[in-house]
């Protein structure tokens, strides 16, 4: 019998280095994604969406993390690169102006679409299609890039490795199964821990968490409710009263008038600068043994009182619950100082973490809009694809301007003098929310230091215009 090293050497003479030899580990069986999920309610697509949007609708940390994350991700500014071609360098400039005309002039703004594609962090997956057509000047560009629901993408086509050759969308209209290519499709993916073609997002990470702070924050308010603490309690002389009406001493009226602002007082209280009771002070006459008068009141009212309760506690969980999905999702920062205990430098280094999320959330999705979007524009106008321009995001993280500014100034006092064209000004400029400088004017002053350098031969002056000549030359 043959050694499982003998039949461990034959197959890996057989396999070429060209071959891919191994399989996916998630399963599709007619299109139908067949998933590891013991929670019946998360098996499948249509009870697990509908569960995640229930979630990101009633549970509070949950919809405030993700619209946190969503508004900083939709502040990114987007630029179009043009492609480092040699000796093509005006052409790769007029495709890349192309480009983006093509991409601001979409029915939905980038910036919408770039926020609805990040929802992939968080349900695992997002796609949208994108829809061609013919501009004024008879190019190809795009109509629009809508978004296709992850409840409605409930089979995927894929080769026998993994790789998605396309989505089948069932319409919400009519119940049609509508098949979407992956070369017409935005299509991103969060398969770091598996490699199903529907991802693994950070909502399913805090399923249970939510659930758990939705049934505590039901009986918190359960609790509160049936808290007897506070309520009013009345007393007066029912028997007294009674008998005295059958005596014939009072009338019924009478009677009536005796209870009525104790009962009316009891029964419609509300706590208002007017509210208020007077009542009367008579003790009952009856005495003990010791001959003593009774120090019980025929009319009376007090509040009822209670010890300790659970809701302290159920406080304390519900806040553990709050900082554990917010952790999860990445914005425990939203957290500091809601009990009074932080400090500035663990806010800046959580807001700071929080921001290296987002930066690197940019960057797939970028890379993903680079392959799905700028290339797929690039092919339907016929460019050549070496010309294919790149894309940039700015940065999300927090710029002190005093901070930036220090650093230049101590910059210049080690010699680094910027001129004034330096990009670095414009940039400290847009921080401080004015507008850049005038080139020309800049031009205008260059060229009178460059006649006054003599006369006034001041250090940094020289410094700014052979600067400028260097860059010129």
């Amino acid at each position: 019998m043959a050694s499982i090293a003998d039949w461990a050497r034959r197959i890996r003479r057989s396999v070429q280095p060209t071959t891919t030899a191994g399989h996916s580990g998630t399963r599709v069986f007619g299109g139908f994604v067949q998933e590891r999920e013991l929670a019946a309610d998360l098996a499948s697509p249509r009870t697990l969406y509908k569960t995640y949007s229930d979630m990101l609708s009633n549970v509070s940390i949950v919809s405030a993390s993700v619209r946190w994350f969503l508004n900083l991700i939709s502040k990114a500014e987007w630029e179009v690169l043009p492609a480092e071609a040699e000796g093509q360098e005006e052409e790769a400039e007029r495709i890349a102006d192309l480009m983006r005309t093509a991409l601001g002039d979409m029915a939905t703004p980038l910036h919408r679409v770039v926020r609805r594609a990040a929802m992939y962090r968080f349900y695992g997956f997002s796609v949208q299609e994108w829809t061609a057509m013919r501009m004024a000047d008879g190019l190809i560009g795009f109509e629009d890039i809508a978004p296709r629901a992850q409840i409605t993408c409930e089979k995927w086509d894929c080769d026998e490795h993994g790789r998605i050759r396309g989505v089948i969308q069932r319409s919400p209209h009519d119940g049609r199964d509508i098949y979407l290519p992956r070369e017409k499709i935005v299509y991103l993916v969060d398969d770091s821990l598996n490699d199903s073609p529907t991802g693994l997002g950070l909502f399913r990470h805090v399923v249970e968490a939510s659930r758990r702070l939705q049934r505590y924050e039901q009986l918190e308010g359960w609790g509160f409710e049936t808290d007897l603490r506070g309520i009013p309690v009345g007393r007066a002389p029912y028997a007294l009263l009674d008998t005295m009406v059958t005596a014939g001493d009072i009338s019924e009226e009478q009677r009536a008038a005796l209870l009525n602002p104790m009962e009316t007082f009891v029964q419609k209280h509300v706590r208002s600068p007017q509210l208020g009771l007077l009542i009367d002070s008579m003790t009952y006459t009856t005495e003990d043994d010791a001959q003593r008068p009774s120090a019980v009141k025929q009319f009376d009212l007090e509040l009822l009182k209670a010890g300790s309760t659970s809701l302290p506690d159920m406080w304390k969980t519900i806040d553990r619950l709050n900082k554990e999905i917010a952790r999860t999702l990445g914005t425990e920062s939203l957290m500091i100082g809601g009990d009074g205990v932080g400090s500035l430098a663990l806010a800046r280094d959580k807001s700071e973490n929080f921001a290296l999320i987002v930066d690197s959330t940019l960057q797939e999705i970028h890379e993903s809009f680079e392959d799905d979007v700028v290339k797929r524009l690039m092919e339907l106008n016929g460019w050549p694809l070496e010309l294919t321009p790149t894309l940039r995001t700015s940065k999300i993280q927090h710029r002190d301007v005093m901070e930036i500014t220090g650093a230049l100034e101590q910059m210049a006092r080690a010699g680094a003098v910027l001129p004034p064209d330096d990009p670095a000004v414009n940039a400290v400029r847009g921080l401080l929310g004015l507008p850049p400088q005038d080139t020309d004017l800049l031009e205008d002053l260059g060229e009178v230091v460059e006649e006054d350098v003599e006369e006034f031969p001041d250090d940094t002056q020289r410094a700014a215009v052979d600067n400028r000549q260097s860059k010129e030359k």
